[in-house]
């Protein structure tokens, strides 16, 4: 292979390095730097201490607030820190209140998504092993016929099984009860029969995004549009209980204070799985910008002449990540096809590919959900 074909491949793939760093973020805009990005928990940090921090930087911290209900570490879906939520006993240390230990996430600062007309939210979860028709993911609402602050109630929301085995956007609108407005695939091991698996085999994406101005619903599993439809809401807002507005992360709120010690609540809707990534922002993220909260990229991919003929890719990793490099021979089509399987971050870092007779290849670097968490 002569001098000139070298360069020319060089040339395309320092090109490409500057394509990557646009595709990834989403047409040009960082969606973790949004400042539409309103409460980011990323759970990549120890939350031992009783907080996870709000990488978004707008103070909405998530809070411990009973000294035995509280998430534990594990790996989340692309090899980082997710938080493990469990159910574990009733317990009847305070008649007539009856609590379950069980975790769950307060957040009392709601500061840019306590009232939205356009909101997208988005969270990595996994369900572990259970049998529970109406698990909570989010709880930011509750019907106002029964709340205690029945205008404060009115138009929130939440997100969780109602009833079944897939989960549902709820809205709580005045005077109804409730609206199920969206939902996603039902993705449990086995929904149905006498003994049902309500479990999920691996981590997946779900996204919502909401456009009370068009009255527009769309939900994404995975990264890709499932269903759409109508919201019938001007607005949406965060209820929590008659004394201010919080939201509970892995139960239902309950119209209870975060703290059980006042109340009997949060008692009911524990989540049992992992939860990693969550994310609300206060605007409805486009189709693409949702896909590219599935579709992640390794940082910092590099190239190099390995040997006459060949190059060599490299790229940062995380050693509990899997990564699997891809490549297209044009950036119109969008075609990309994989370069051997998928590579444990704890194993390697780099690829060679020989180059004679690839005058044109496009390279990226994809992190993939590890079906093994």
């Amino acid at each position: 292979m002569n001098s000139y074909p070298k360069l020319q491949t060089l040339l395309w793939l320092m090109f490409f390095s500057c394509w990557f760093c646009w595709h990834a973020t989403g047409q040009g805009i960082n969606l973790d730097t949004d400042p539409a990005l309103k409460l980011h928990l990323d759970f990549d940090e120890d939350f031992s201490s009783g907080r996870v921090i709000d990488v978004s930087g707008n103070g909405n911290d998530g809070w411990q607030f009973d000294p035995t209900n509280w998430i534990a570490p594990a790996t989340g879906v692309f090899g980082s820190t997710a938080a493990q939520f469990t159910f574990d006993a009733l317990i009847y240390t305070d008649p007539p209140r009856v609590h379950q230990v069980s975790t769950y996430i307060a957040v009392t600062n709601v500061n840019g998504f306590y009232q939205v007309t356009n909101t997208t939210i988005s969270f990595w979860a996994k369900f572990d092993t259970n049998n529970d028709g109406n698990i909570f993911i989010l709880s930011a609402g509750y019907p106002q016929m029964y709340a205690q602050d029945t205008y404060a109630s009115s138009n929130s929301w939440s997100l969780n099984r109602n009833s079944s085995s897939f989960l549902t956007f709820m809205t709580y609108p005045e005077g109804i009860y409730h609206t199920q407005v969206a939902s996603w695939p039902d993705d449990t091991i086995q929904p149905g029969g006498f003994n049902q698996i309500l479990a999920t085999t691996n981590f997946h994406l779900y996204s919502i995004t909401i456009d009370c101005a068009t009255n527009q619903v769309i939900t994404y599993y995975d990264g890709q549009p499932y269903m759409t439809n109508t919201i019938d809401l001007p607005w949406l807002r965060v209820y929590g209980c008659y004394h201010f507005p919080w939201l509970c992360i892995g139960a239902l709120g309950h119209d209870g204070t975060p703290d059980w010690g006042d109340d009997s609540y949060p008692n009911a809707g524990f989540f049992v799985g992992k939860l990693d990534d969550l994310r609300i922002y206060n605007r409805t993220l486009s189709a693409t910008e949702v896909q590219s909260l599935y579709q992640r990229y390794a940082p910092n991919v590099a190239v190099k002449n390995a040997s006459p003929g060949s190059v060599q890719l490299s790229w940062k990793v995380n050693t509990n990540a899997l990564y699997q490099v891809e490549y297209a021979s044009s950036l119109t089509t969008n075609d990309w096809a994989a370069m051997g399987s998928a590579l444990p971050g704890g194993s390697t870092n780099s690829i060679v590919d020989p180059t004679a007779g690839n005058l044109q290849r496009f390279y990226r670097v994809r992190l993939l959900p590890d079906p093994a968490q």
